[in-house]
């Protein structure tokens, strides 16, 4: 059996997640990395109303879409963008 600290059965890992709490929002980013070369990033609805599931934010429908990035590097730089995205005002 290997001792690496990679995931040697293939469950899915957090590499990053950060929520974005204001007065209007909350909403979690969240990039996992799926299997070797295969990251996915998603947007979260954590509002106990759901108000912002199925609405698009930065290119995501949130709660229903991801995107994926080949290395570790580009899923990062989506999950900052994503980021950005949110802070943006979400429309109703």
């Amino acid at each position: 059996m290997s001792t690496s600290s990679q995931n040697p059965i293939g469950i899915p890992t957090i590499v990053a997640r950060r929520a974005v709490v204001t007065d209007t929002l909350q909403l979690t980013v969240s990039t996992i990395r799926i299997a070797r070369d295969n990251y996915a990033t998603v947007i979260f609805d954590d509002s106990p109303d759901k108000r912002h599931s199925g609405k698009v934010v930065g290119g995501y429908v949130v709660d229903s879409s991801s995107k994926r990035a080949l290395d570790r590097e580009s899923a990062m730089d989506q999950h900052r963008e994503a980021l950005i995205a949110i802070r943006e005002p979400v429309a109703s």
